[in-house]
Parts: C-alpha cells; structure tokens; sequence
C-alpha cells in the first residue's frame, strides 16, 4: 500500500500557471488554464494539499504570488507555499494569509542562522527546506547560482533543528522521464521528513518513490498534463 504523502503542485510565472524544463526559465511550457481552474479541479477530486511556487518570486526575491495563496486558503487546501522567502516578514504574512507552511531555500543557503530564527519564531511544522539539486550541489536564486553539497547542507540544517526538506532532482523536473533510483535512494536513507521532485509522471513513480524510503512528493507536469489521474490517489487528510 503507498503510504507517499502526495502534493500537486502548482508554479506561477508572472500569475500564470507555467512549468520550468530542467529549471530553465528560457524552456517552459503555459497552461491554459487559470489558477483558479486549477484549485477548482483540485477540489473536485477532494485534494486536500496544494504545494505552491512564485517562480517570479523565486528568480527575483521576493514572493508576489498573494492573491493565489489567499484563494487556495480561502477554498480550504491546505497550501504549503515556496519562491522569494527572504526575509521573516514575508514570512509571516504568508502565515496570516493562509499558507500552513512557507517553503525556504536561498535564504537558509545565504545565512543559516537566519534559520535558526525561523525555527524559533515559527516552529518545525512550518517551515520547510527547499533543497533544488543539480550534480549533488544545492542551486539558489531560482536555481540560477550554484550553492554547497546538497546532503551536507541538509545534514546542517537538521542539526539546527528542522525536520521537513523537499528536494528537486533539476536534471529531472519537468521532463516526465521518470523518477531515477540513483539520485532518490541516497535521500531515503537520509534523517527526517524528506519529500521528492522531478521527473514523476506516473502512479508507479509514486510506488518506487515510497519504497526507497520518501515520505512526500510534489507532482506539477504530470498531473498538469494527465498523466496521473488525481481520481486514483488516496487523498488522506492532512
């Protein structure tokens, strides 16, 4: 039985829904459909996640994705949201606005102790690592700036008390060529709650990614484009 916590995911770029190849702003694809066509398919299927990104916000520094995350809150998901969380203020007024968890990645690269003071302020529960690998090394700035040993980085920041990391395998997001052993193994065996990005693009990927030992994954193109039936998941509440 799967026991994978599944998030769909949903990136915005400039307010419309849009998926990166590879992490390359230069190489992404628009979706028709509006944020608020999407959030309403999510909660036709009784969804009850989203996972959220201001690619915007994550390129320039600052999240701007505000309208989006009020909806998503305000229809009852629960969001976690992620892209230009660089100062504690954003922060919080992600939290007033409705996001039950704030994705942080360059700015914990940039200044760990900046962490430690999340932690404090915030809890555990709400904030969550964001960790976008490329050869081993963590990318920062909208994976546009090469940062430290991606695991290491990660084993830092458990000893300073965070639980929760998403990683993205970049080489494999948004390419839908499948989740890839070698790179997802390696994070299984890891300490701590670790969930996976890049390259699902079918209910069986969801079934390797919980045997090497993942406990959560975000799927954006391959629901986005069929793929994965969104009927066919068993949606727990979270």
């Amino acid at each position: 039985m799967r026991t994978l916590e599944v998030w769909p995911a949903i990136d915005l770029l400039d307010n419309r829904p849009t998926r990166l190849y590879q992490g390359a702003y230069d190489k992404r694809r628009e979706y028709n459909q509006s944020l608020d066509q999407l959030i309403d398919e999510l909660c036709a299927h009784q969804v009850p996640r989203l996972h959220l990104v201001d690619l915007s916000g994550a390129k320039i520094g600052q999240f701007s994705a505000w309208e989006a995350l009020g909806y998503a809150a305000r229809v009852g998901l629960v969001v976690e949201v992620g892209g230009g969380f660089r100062d504690v203020d954003t922060v919080e007024r992600a939290f007033r606005e409705g996001a039950s968890a704030v994705v942080v990645g360059t700015a914990l690269v940039a200044d760990l102790g900046w962490g430690r003071d999340l932690l404090n302020q915030f809890g555990q529960d709400k904030i969550v690592v964001g960790l976008d690998v490329l050869k081993g090394r963590a990318r920062t700035d909208g994976w546009t700036k090469v940062g430290p040993d991606a695991v290491r980085l990660w084993q830092d920041l458990r000893d300073q008390g965070f639980c929760r990391v998403n990683v993205t395998d970049i080489e494999q997001d948004g390419t839908l060529n499948g989740v890839r052993a070698a790179f997802w193994e390696p994070w299984g065996r890891v300490a701590g709650d670790v969930g996976a990005g890049g390259g699902v693009r079918s209910l069986t990927d969801l079934d390797h990614l919980a045997q090497w030992g993942l406990k959560r994954t975000v799927i954006g193109k391959a629901w986005l484009d069929g793929r994965i039936d969104l009927s066919k998941i068993t949606w727990e509440d979270p």
